[in-house]
């Protein structure tokens, strides 16, 4: 069996567990499996909050100031990013 077939169908069967509520995975285990799942299939550009700033700005054709993102992650609109080896900023 190759390598992808395998891959597949571990992650069909956690994700089958998953929706039956058969998992007994922990939030950590969760967190680690995300960011591995992501890592390895990001196909997300990475943006500081300036550049999240002007993309939305230049999307909504409007002013769009840092507070005014700050505000939208702090009311769970937009996701808090995360912090990322060599950067100031979070991504």
């Amino acid at each position: 069996m190759e390598l992808n077939t395998l891959v597949s169908a571990q992650l069909h069967k956690i994700a089958d567990d998953l929706d039956s509520g058969n998992s007994i995975i922990s939030k950590e285990h969760a967190d680690l499996a995300m960011d591995l799942l992501m890592s390895s299939s990001d196909r997300n550009v990475k943006l500081s909050k300036y550049q999240s700033c002007q993309y939305l700005a230049k999307q909504l054709n409007t002013t769009f100031s840092r507070a005014k993102f700050d505000n939208l992650v702090a009311e769970g609109k937009l996701p808090k990013g995360k912090k990322q080896a060599g950067f100031k900023e979070l991504f």
